[in-house]
């Protein structure tokens, strides 16, 4: 799924939220249109190559094994009113494989460190 993600998001340049299991998350960013080419041009055995070496808008390079989840955004991003708009009681409904609630997930996913860290990642995600 997180293949198939990746290459939806390489053709289309919609930017995306990249968590990680053991690094800070990437935001905003654009996946190389490496891949999307690849399969448009029927070079399908370059694939696994390209997914070890995921290359993203802002220089950073991750392997498919790296990432946790890939949250895609709207083009041109949210206005501080947008943000500001959002129901964060979605935040406790439960949504987790043991019960967890999406709050919990999104500070886990993105490594928050602070309540209004968690808020902000929240608030971006739900609006997504």
């Amino acid at each position: 799924m997180l293949a198939h993600t990746l290459t939806v998001l390489s053709t289309s340049g919609q930017p995306t939220d990249v968590t990680f299991y053991r690094r800070k998350p990437l935001l905003d960013v654009k996946v190389s249109t490496k891949i999307g080419a690849a399969l448009l041009y029927g070079l399908e055995n370059y694939l696994p190559r390209l997914l070890n070496r995921i290359e993203f808008s802002n220089g950073a390079v991750a392997s498919l094994r790296e990432i946790w989840t890939i949250n895609p955004m709207p083009k041109g991003g949210f206005s501080a009113e947008e943000l500001a708009g959002v129901d964060l009681s979605q935040g406790e409904e439960r949504h987790g494989p043991r019960g967890e609630t999406l709050r919990k997930m999104i500070r886990k996913t993105y490594h928050c460190k602070s309540r209004k860290e968690t808020d902000y990642f929240l608030r971006r995600w739900i609006a997504s």
